[in-house]
């Protein structure tokens, strides 16, 4: 990978530890600095491979580096670019892998010298799980990249380094801006989060917290509610606008099956449901084709 001599990760839970293993296992030779928060979890991730040094010191990472990846929650990005542009330097590239776009571009804007070279970038990709422990280095085969920024309104050599990096962990790149962003990932990331959770106070509420007769199909519809509680109150604090939006169109779609079962309207619900299954399958094989046989 063609990227800068030293790298540093900023945020060494799933996704900076899946991140570090990620750039390893594509060929990177260079150094990798993880920052964490604390440094027992920033040693977590070295003693994984993920980095090769561990720190809670910006001023040990951030001159040294030509590549600066933030991979914080969402409530700390603020704190970070301010402590980011007291050792900014004009060879430095910045990205993110945040799930919100128009809060974290604000905060670049306030705190760096030249804003310019930082880009966002948002892999769809995740698990609910948390913690180095649970990153994977294939976490990002297959998915797609969202790059914030226009190329011309972007730094060049920061643009080079982000497309090199996201253009190599994952199988496509495409490019929104933060609005855009924000209106998407809020309809098929941030709403999928909350239906799980809602799914599961509705259950639980009709079974006496007692679902004795959920299975597999609860198991799966549900498996993103147990995501990491304070990482989606920071999603949903910093998407808020967006996410509102998504769940009224989700109140919609729920009035209008309500309205079809009080009806008896058995010919409206079946082509609902075979629109749903058709929809979903044609995406299933698109975004996740079968692996091809021997």
């Amino acid at each position: 990978m063609d990227l800068p001599e030293t790298i540093t990760i900023i945020g060494t839970g799933l996704l900076g530890t899946s991140l570090g293993l990620a750039i390893k296992r594509h060929g990177y030779r260079g150094r990798i600095i993880g920052i964490g928060h604390r440094l027992e979890t920033a040693e977590r991730a070295r003693a994984m491979g993920a980095v090769d040094d561990a720190t809670t010191d910006y001023a040990e990472a951030i001159p040294n580096s030509g590549l600066a990846i933030i991979a914080v929650p969402l409530g700390q990005f603020d704190g970070v670019f301010e402590r980011i542009a007291g050792f900014d330097h004009d060879k430095l590239s910045i990205t993110d892998v945040g799930s919100a776009k128009q809060l974290v571009q604000a905060s670049a804007e306030r705190w760096l010298a030249n804003p310019r070279r930082f880009i966002g970038a948002h892999p769809m990709a995740g698990r609910e799980l948390s913690g180095p422990e649970a990153a994977k280095a294939d976490l990002f085969d297959g998915r797609v990249c969202i790059i914030c920024r226009q190329p011309a309104d972007a730094d060049p050599d920061t643009m080079d380094d982000v497309e090199t990096l996201f253009g190599t962990l994952c199988d496509v790149c495409i490019y929104m801006t933060p609005e855009e962003h924000d209106r998407n990932v809020a309809a098929c990331s941030h709403l999928p989060h909350l239906v799980a959770a809602l799914l599961v106070h509705a259950t639980l509420g009709l079974t006496s917290d007692d679902p004795a007769t959920a299975s597999t199909g609860f198991r799966d519809a549900t498996r993103l509610a147990s995501s990491n509680p304070p990482m989606r109150l920071d999603i949903i604090r910093a998407n808020r606008s967006a996410i509102t939006e998504a769940l009224s169109a989700y109140r919609d779609e729920l009035d209008q099956l309500i309205e079809r079962l009080d009806h008896g309207n058995d010919d409206a619900l079946l082509t609902w449901l075979q629109g749903a299954k058709a929809w979903r399958d044609e995406w299933i094989t698109k975004q996740f084709p079968p692996e091809s046989g021997p």
